[in-house]
């Protein structure tokens, strides 16, 4: 049954007053309602989703660890059945007969450098700056810049060790020299295990079976 709106022009100074006071606890209660019922859809949303995220999470640990412990026994199965010691290895490959699939385990060892390591690159900076400013200050800003992380203006010390090698190039003794004391900086900190999956394409080029979100 609908319930007719009465013509505001038809009522009393006391009806319109009422009528006004009705129609405003009505916006008022419609408004509650499409706010309660959003927060309500908004708490369903996360906690639905974070769950979901924490059962993935927990499954894809249990992945991991399953696939690098019986990757290792297989690894190793395979020179105990040909009467050989496996040896120590950073990284080893389980492939298929038919060779479509592929599993690799990988230990890599998470490095860090010590105190000392902002002495070398203090020089090392030094070092730039009086061998290439003066010939181009463009190309020296730049260089800089790609060697300069975050916002403190500090040079990178993975970046810098990356480009050890290429600075032998130069020739500099003095700057291959704080180079390689920066290489000695560098301590193991831990060790990191992964795992990777691999499918042959019609191609015949593995692909990663990633399970990163940016490549689904």
């Amino acid at each position: 049954m609908s319930t007719q709106t009465p013509d505001l022009s038809t009522l009393s100074a006391a009806d319109l007053k009422a009528e006004l006071e009705k129609r405003e606890k009505e916006t008022k209660a419609k408004a509650e309602a499409e706010r309660k019922a959003y927060e309500k859809d908004n708490e369903d949303f996360l906690s639905q989703t974070m769950s979901k995220f924490q059962q993935l999470r927990s499954e894809l640990k249990e992945l991991k660890e399953y696939t690098i412990k019986e990757a290792n026994k297989l690894y190793h199965r395979m020179y105990e059945i040909n009467d050989k010691e496996a040896p120590e290895v950073n990284t080893f490959s389980r492939i298929s007969n038919d060779q479509k699939l592929k599993i690799t385990v990988d230990r890599q060892d998470k490095m860090k450098f010590t105190d000392e390591a902002s002495v070398h690159i203090n020089a090392i900076k030094d070092i730039f700056k009086d061998k290439f400013e003066d010939r181009n200050k463009g190309m020296y800003k730049i260089l800089d810049g790609l060697l300069i992380k975050g916002s403190k203006g500090e040079y990178d010390p993975k970046l810098l060790a990356k480009a050890r090698r290429q600075v032998r190039e130069l020739g500099d003794e003095n700057l291959i020299a704080e180079f390689d004391k920066l290489d000695g900086c560098q301590i193991v900190e831990g060790t990191s295990l992964y795992c990777r999956a691999y499918i042959k394409n019609e191609h015949g080029k593995w692909e990663d079976v990633s399970l990163n979100f940016s490549s689904l």
